[in-house]
Order: structure tokens, then sequence, then C-alpha cells
């Protein structure tokens, strides 16, 4: 039992670390208690208690979490900005994060707002830098192609 109890301490410390090492305000943490994720912030206080299936790091001031098969996000000081109600996602590159539902793809921004609807076959904005430009590739019709992020708001 104090092995066990040894090794919570020392993965809670390794994520405490990894997190001031990359200057996240918060970091996903595992409770092997009930089995789920939660965040903490560079203090080792609990920002949000473990409550998700999966949770991922923060991109641009964004993290991911997965919630009975849904995915939503999470701001850097644990609010829960997006709702969990995406099948998939991708993390924010850009100011934009591709999602999708029903087999159909688009993009939302920070606030949650879907600023490219969701009607593509696939989409992303993690290739190159043409997303930080304010560009991302979807797939309509079977072909791909770049769009433009801006013009959809």
């Amino acid at each position: 039992m104090k092995n066990i109890a040894r090794m919570k301490s020392l993965f809670s410390l390794f994520t405490l670390l990894i997190g001031i090492t990359l200057q996240a305000q918060i970091v996903p943490i595992y409770s092997t208690i009930n089995e789920k994720y939660g965040y903490i912030d560079e203090k080792g206080q609990v920002i949000v208690e473990p409550k998700y299936d999966l949770a991922y790091d923060l991109n641009e001031g964004m993290a991911a979490f997965r919630l009975n098969g849904k995915y939503g996000f999470i701001d850097q000081k644990g609010r829960e900005i997006v709702p969990p109600k995406y099948d998939s996602t991708w993390k924010f590159i850009g100011g934009y994060a591709a999602v999708k539902l029903d087999n159909k793809y688009g993009f939302i921004d920070k606030t949650g707002k879907e600023v490219i609807p969701l009607i593509y076959e696939d989409a992303n904005n993690y290739h190159g830098t043409c997303c930080y430009k304010g560009a991302a590739h979807v797939k309509q019709n079977g072909k791909w192609k770049i769009i433009k992020m801006i013009a959809a708001k």
C-alpha cells in the first residue's frame, strides 16, 4: 500500500513539473480512485476534480476533454466553455478547433461558436502554417480544399 501511495505522489509531482516546465496554467491529472481525469494548476491545487473520461493538455488556452463519449473544452481556469457534445475534436490552432458531430465536420472558435458549419466530410487545421493565417483544410464531395476561416464569420 505504501508503494501505491508513493507512486501516486510521484506521478502527481511529475505531472506538476511538466506543467511548470511547459508554462501551462493547468495540467491533466488521473485519479486511480475513480479512474477519471481532472486538472491541477502549477501549485498542485485541484482546479477541476477528476470527472472526465479523458483530458488533454492546454493548447492556446483551451483543453479538450471527453465525458460519456462526447468531447468539449475547458479554458485555462477550468471552466467548461464548450459542453461535451462532439463525437471528436482536435486542439485549437490559430484560434479554431475542428469538431465532428454526426459524421460531419466543421470548426468552432474559443467561445464554442460554430464558425464553419458542420457540413464537411472531413476537416483539419493542423497541416503547416496555413492555419495560423486563417485557413483550414476541408473535404467536400471527396475532394480536399483550403477555406478561409475569417470568411465564415
